[in-house]
Formats: structure tokens, C-alpha cells, sequence
């Protein structure tokens, strides 16, 4: 029998490991799949020149817990920067990441009392057609940055969120976010975790102070305690059957919303738009974001490093939404971009050196990207902050209180805090 089973092996799950391990605790971890990071993959595929994020890819603003780890790993970050291009109706022009009425949005929100969702707090607020264009910037705002549904995001939680331009700020771990992967499991088997990949978890049956849990692949661990670190879309699946059922926790694992992503890598053989006269290319010199009305709205840069990397971004209830093949995503992909360039989808694939589709809403083990919150998130929290008889504990970026909700840091919030609480709750 071991002290502590963790399911999953993300961030959230390899801090906790890092944590109770460290506490000379018996720590084995369960992962579905082949390796650890969860959300968090880098690719070193041979067709693209650098090491590219399938997954997580910014560190929004200045955050302890991924800082203070980054630290510690002795792993730099730098600051995602340059100009915005938005291509709007066909029209090119450099802009800001906000619309013009942004601040008068932010003002507006400030005074709100009770929580409603984004789209409410709109209409009721900014119905008049002179803000247009400010509703469909916010909208798009919210399903693209936060991966949100506009009809079901908190208004409180997004001014939280909004209310400092540093929380909105992307920073970029040198060499990959891997690399802070790969120093929390070589720390965590330093200090003797046992993991086990490739070990989809089917079965949990537990009593208080005792756990028996069962894979697919028909392997049986035992533990006093398991902390569940999968991401509450795949629990609503009922991938996993849990004996006693955990009626009121699973209540409020269904509150939690998870937003669709589906990602697309892009190596051109040059960065063609830097180029001042770029024909039959569109110039849009130092670009870092692109914002369209395109199918795949949203692209950005690696700038400041110069490689000629785009990166594409799905996101909310579109992505959710769509039931395409990766061949077809990828052609939307092309469409979007010449449309963006302006040019013909011949002229635009006569640039790519390589192209890679990554579907979230489509990965058995995520079923989607990272949580978002709803008017319902708060109670449904507090529930899930809550062990079940000092014996099963949740934990991850989705399980998280704080305005991080979604981010790796939210993980290692999580991770850190709940591991915490497991020592001193009835110490196993």
C-alpha cells in the first residue's frame, strides 16, 4: 500500500507529488497517457525549426508560483511583444489588442454589483449600435482568450481578470514550457515517486482512509488517500466509475464549463509579411497578434524570436462546436490565412515548410482546454475545495478559486495547495 495514489500527471498532479514526496510520503502516479505535461506538450518534431507548444504556451503576467519554479529550475522567460494587426471586412490596419471603448467598458464593469453573464452585462449596457463594434471585440475578446462562452462567462470573474493590463501581459519560457515539466518529474523521482504511464484509470473504489484503484489496462494500486487531478470534462464523461458515488462533488464537477481550443502550428519558409514590400503578400511589419474575422480568427508570432512561425487559435463555443477532420481544419487553416494575407490559397501554401493541427476538444484525456468561470463557479468550488472523508481530493487548474482559473499556474496553485492540506488533514 502506498500513502498518496495521484491520478494524472500534469502540473497540477506533478506538484503535489513534488509535495507530499518531499514530506517522505509514498507517492505513485497514474497517467493515461505516454508521458507527462497533461496540457502542457512540446513538440521536437523534425519539420519545424524550433520546439513548438501544442498545448500551453504564455505565462500571463507576473505569477509566483510558475516564476518561483522557473527560478528554481534556473529555466529564463522572455516577454511575448510588437505590433497588433486586425483584418476586419477584408480591411488590414494596426491596432491594439482592445477596442476604442475599452476603458469606458472597464468603467462601466467596475460599478457592477451582482454577477451576470458577459453577454447580459452587454446588453444591458452597450446595446446601442454606436458600440457594435465594441460588443463583437469583447465577444470575440472572451471565446478567444479565455476559450469562454460568452452567454455563461462571469462578469465579475472577467473584470477580476481584466482589471490589471499585466494579467494580460505573455511571457514565454525559453526552450519550452517541457522544461518545467521535465524538473518536476526528475524532482519527483529523486524523492521516489512511482509513475506509471500509460495507465488509463476505469474503476475507484474507496472507504474513508482506504483506496482501491483499477486500470483499463487491469492493474490494481492501493493508497490511504487519492488526490484526482483529471480535468472535469473528462470526469463528466464517466471515463471513470467511482464507488460510493460522489453525488454532491460530481454535482459540481458538472457546474465547472471547459472551453474548446484547437491549435494550429504553421512554419512558413520566411516571414514574408515583415517585408516591406512583400506582394502579393500583406506587410504587417513586427507583427506579434493578429486578430481577424477569419474562420481560425486569431494567429500570432514567436517575436521577439525570429522565426517565421505562425501559431492559430480556435477557440469557445466554435471549437466546441466543430466536428471537422484534422485534413479539413487544416484547409480552413489555409483559407483563413490567405484571406488574412491577402493572397490565393496557392500563394499561400506555396510559403509553408510545415503544418500541424492540434484538436483539444477531440483528446479523450482532455476533451477541451481549460476551464473558464460561470455565475455557478463560486458554490461549485467550494464543494469541490472540500475532501471527501479525508480520503478523495481534486486538484488542477479547473479546481482552482483564484482569478488564474485555466492557467498553469492555477495548476500549481492547486497542486501545491491541496497536497498541503492532505498532510495535515488526518496525516496519512
Amino acid at each position: 500500500m502506498t500513502d498518496i495514489i495521484i491520478i494524472g500527471a500534469g502540473a497540477a498532479g506533478l506538484t503535489a507529488a513534488r509535495v507530499a514526496s518531499k514530506e517522505g510520503k509514498s507517492v505513485t502516479v497514474l497517467e493515461a497517457r505516454p508521458r507527462a505535461g497533461g496540457r502542457i506538450n512540446t513538440l521536437h518534431e523534425q519539420e519545424f525549426s524550433i520546439p513548438v507548444e501544442a498545448g500551453a504556451e504564455f505565462i500571463h503576467g507576473s505569477l509566483p508560483y510558475t516564476t518561483s519554479l522557473l527560478k528554481e529550475a534556473n529555466i529564463s522567460f522572455y516577454e511575448s511583444d510588437g505590433a497588433t494587426w486586425n483584418v476586419i471586412k477584408g480591411k488590414l490596419e494596426e491596432g491594439d489588442m482592445f477596442p476604442e471603448e475599452w476603458e469606458e467598458f472597464l468603467e462601466k464593469l467596475k460599478q457592477l454589483k451582482h454577477d451576470m453573464s458577459i453577454a447580459e452585462f452587454l446588453d444591458q449596457h452597450f446595446q446601442e449600435q454606436k458600440y457594435e463594434s465594441l460588443r463583437n471585440a469583447i465577444i470575440r475578446f472572451v471565446q478567444g482568450y479565455d476559450a469562454a462562452d460568452a452567454n455563461q462567462a462571469s462578469a465579475l470573474a472577467l473584470r477580476e481578470e481584466w482589471s490589471s493590463e499585466e494579467n494580460l501581459t505573455g511571457y514565454r519560457p525559453r526552450g519550452g514550457y517541457f522544461l518545467l515539466i521535465d524538473f518536476l518529474l526528475q524532482e519527483c523521482r529523486k524523492q521516489g515517486v512511482a509513475f506509471h504511464f500509460e495507465n488509463e484509470v476505469q474503476y475507484i473504489q474507496w472507504k474513508a482512509g482506504s483506496v482501491e484503484v483499477t486500470t483499463r489496462q487491469g492493474e490494481r494500486y492501493i493508497s490511504k488517500k487519492i488526490l484526482i487531478t483529471i480535468p472535469p470534462a473528462v470526469l463528466k464523461c464517466g471515463s471513470i466509475k467511482i464507488t460510493p458515488s460522489i453525488e454532491k462533488h460530481m454535482k459540481s464537477i458538472h457546474a465547472i464549463q471547459t472551453g474548446g481550443v484547437i491549435k494550429f502550428l504553421v512554419e512558413f519558409k520566411e516571414a514574408f509579411w515583415e517585408q516591406k514590400n512583400s506582394q502579393p503578400y500583406r506587410s504587417m511589419p513586427n507583427l506579434n497578434f493578429i486578430f481577424s474575422d477569419a474562420s481560425i480568427p486569431t494567429w500570432w508570432t514567436q517575436h521577439p524570436v525570429p522565426i517565421p512561425l505562425l501559431t492559430g487559435w480556435l477557440a469557445g463555443p466554435k471549437a466546441l462546436d466543430d466536428q471537422k477532420d484534422d485534413e479539413a481544419l487544416l484547409q480552413e487553416a489555409v483559407e483563413s490565412l490567405s484571406y488574412i494575407f491577402g493572397c490565393t490559397i496557392h500563394q499561400l501554401k506555396y510559403q509553408v515548410k510545415a503544418m500541424r493541427v492540434l484538436n483539444w476538444v477531440a483528446d479523450p484525456f482532455s476533451r477541451g482546454a481549460y476551464a473558464y468561470k460561470t455565475v455557478n463557479t463560486s458554490s461549485a468550488l467550494e464543494v469541490l475545495s472540500q475532501p471527501i472523508s479525508h480520503t478523495l481530493y481534486f486538484a488542477g487548474e479547473a479546481f482552482y478559486s483564484g482569478a488564474e482559473m485555466g492557467t498553469v499556474e492555477a495548476a500549481l496553485a492547486s497542486g501545491t495547495t491541496v497536497a498541503k492540506k492532505m498532510l495535515l488533514e488526518n496525516p496519512v
